[in-house]
């Protein structure tokens, strides 16, 4: 959950809000729906401040666009082999997914992709319950290490 703080922060500040909205709409693999492009170029080109809700969305937005390696210290590579192993306990299209994570070899993941995987391996009991529900951001040493090797 983004701080109060740093909603104020983007919602002062139209310039970093238009250039944050611009980069993001320019994703080619997020999956935005309709309304989140509309509200993207509705932002990027905006030059007034935004509303409380418009700064909330737009960094929801932002870290929904994160990839994620691990999520609540867990390795979400290793989950997805462990919940490949497991996938005949999911329902179908859980297990669907799962073997499209498996196949594409996976180890980053988006974060409603992250969310969608959490969930799978809660249902075949390889987390508890209450495991998964934070995110650990991608560091930028983590994007250089995986480039170079």
């Amino acid at each position: 959950m983004p701080s109060y703080r740093e909603i104020v922060e983007i919602q002062k500040d139209p310039a970093r809000a238009r250039a944050l909205a611009q980069g993001l709409s320019k994703l080619d693999d997020a999956e935005w729906t309709d309304w989140e492009l509309d509200f993207l170029a509705s932002i990027g080109a905006r030059r007034q401040d935004l509303t409380t809700r418009q700064g909330e969305k737009l960094v929801e937005l932002r870290d929904d666009a994160t990839w994620y390696t691990a999520v609540d210290g867990f390795s979400l590579k290793k989950l997805i082999e462990r919940c490949h192993l497991l996938r005949d306990e999911l329902n179908e299209r859980d297990a669907a997914f799962i073997e499209r994570l498996h196949a594409e070899g996976a180890t980053m993941l988006r974060r409603k992709a992250a969310r969608w995987l959490m969930a799978c391996a809660r249902a075949v009991g390889e987390i508890e319950p209450h495991q998964g529900h934070s995110f650990e951001r991608l560091s930028d040493a983590a994007l250089d290490a995986d480039d170079e090797a």
